[in-house]
């Protein structure tokens, strides 16, 4: 077995983390609960993880007040908080350090053997399978997740032995954290609001992989082309660190029993196996890990059944993951009819991959659009839900309005038989529990 980890270098006093109601900014704040530390933080309202987070002992303000950050030691934010954020203002004016969200868990993991997953998709089931495999396999990890796993109490812990965190490359986050392992499940055009363009996301991967430490290994999914050519830059680059691949061939998973659908589920089974191959885990373990797997909250989380229909909440937001949804529900509801309710997230992503849109609906039998899920942007910065609307044919997709109205919508077109997916990454996941009720009220 590796050596323990060293505790975490917390400041003295508390730490203030501004927008702490994300799901990356609720999971540090847990870590820095867990090593003991104090905590606070502010959002624009409250939230089911706002509240666990006041349950544990943090300090919760609802709205951004300079005030919020009187006394504290550290500020926290993402690189979506503005600079004129009140509570940022006041940190600068008193002096308080302010740090990234990519800062403060690099300091968290500073000593720790980090496992990361990186990739354009997969990231948090990959990262959720591996952590219940090290666990299988009688070892503590600590973890950071982006997403809610359905097996474990909340999204991040300390642990005692390796540490597997959710590599994000949004703000090029993933370049912070040293890894001994790392991953790139793929590679797809994404973020371009942040990067540019394709090349320089290529870069940023490249960049990541180079931050392994000396001798590691890089773990890379090879059906990915471009994924693929940054692991040839790595070899080229840095011939000390191995390079493994996975794919998934017809026998790659014979023997293994999943219960999440789809074969996109089976190459993130694939990533997470490759990833724990040197952990000490034995393969029996792994596998029982990934039989027992029930899935990430929002990741094809079917949430109950009502007057014939079932509801489905899903996460994907970019073509190739509903590309990958669509055919899971082939898969588990063969010949049944199918509604998406698809909520568009940022303006800028709908323009910049407007082709995979176009055709990423293909098999399914309806489709809806409600308002685009603006989170940081204007709507100049790319087009809105109407117009991605009229842009794709298969189905034919007809633009429904706000989420109350989309809902009622799509509650009055669903009959018995039908699947409905309320699919998107932002606040469409009200959307699933709205249909959810209105059929039961029929």
């Amino acid at each position: 077995m590796r050596a323990q980890p060293m505790s975490p270098a917390l400041p003295e006093g508390r730490v203030h983390f501004v927008g702490v109601g994300g799901i990356h900014m609720s999971a540090l704040a847990g870590l820095v609960l867990d090593a003991g530390g104090a905590v606070s933080g502010s959002d624009l309202a409250p939230s089911r993880l706002t509240e666990a987070l006041a349950a544990r002992g943090a300090t919760i303000r609802a709205g951004h007040d300079a005030g919020n950050v009187c006394g504290a030691a550290l500020v926290v934010r993402t690189v979506a908080v503005h600079d004129d954020n009140p509570e940022i203002v006041a940190a600068a004016g008193a002096g308080i350090e302010t740090i990234t969200r990519a800062q403060m868990l690099a300091r968290l993991v500073a000593g720790r053997r980090v496992l990361a997953v990186g990739g354009s998709h997969g990231k948090t089931t990959v990262s959720t399978m591996l952590t219940l495999i090290l666990r299988a396999g009688g070892r503590d990890p600590g973890y950071i997740l982006g997403g809610e796993s359905m097996d474990l109490p909340w999204h991040a812990a300390w642990g005692s032995g390796p540490m597997v965190l959710e590599a994000d490359e949004y703000g090029r986050a993933f370049h912070h954290y040293a890894p001994a392992v790392a991953a790139i499940t793929n590679i797809d055009p994404d973020h371009l609001d942040y990067y540019g363009d394709a090349a320089a996301l290529a870069e940023a991967f490249a960049a990541y992989a180079r931050t392994l430490q000396p001798g590691g290994r890089l773990v890379v999914g090879a059906e990915s082309a471009c994924a693929m050519g940054v692991a040839a830059r790595v070899r080229r680059e840095r011939p000390d660190v191995r390079v493994e691949t996975f794919a998934l061939h017809d026998d790659a998973t014979d023997g293994l029993a999943l219960r999440a659908p789809g074969a996109h589920n089976r190459r993130n089974a694939l990533a997470a196996l490759a990833m724990a191959a040197e952990e000490d885990v034995a393969a029996a373990d792994a596998r029982r890990a990934l039989a027992e797997f029930q899935g990430v909250r929002r990741r094809f989380e079917v949430l109950g059944e009502a007057a014939g229909v079932t509801v489905i909440d899903d996460y994907a937001h970019h073509p190739r993951e509903i590309e990958a949804t669509i055919a899971a529900l082939g898969d588990r509801y063969p010949g049944r009819r199918t509604l998406v309710l698809f909520q568009p997230h940022t303006y800028s992503r709908s323009a910049y991959l407007l082709e995979g849109f176009r055709t990423a609906f293909a098999g399914i039998d309806a489709l809806l659009m409600t308002d685009t899920y603006a989170a940081r942007e204007a709507p100049e910065a790319g087009i809105d839900a109407a117009a991605l609307a009229a842009e794709i044919a298969q189905p034919a997709a007809e633009y429904v309005g706000g989420l109350d109205r989309a809902a009622e919508a799509a509650a009055a077109r669903l009959r018995p038989g039908d699947v409905f997916v309320a699919m998107g990454a932002g606040s469409v996941e009200r959307a699933g529990p709205d249909v959810l009720e209105r059929l039961r009220a029929r």
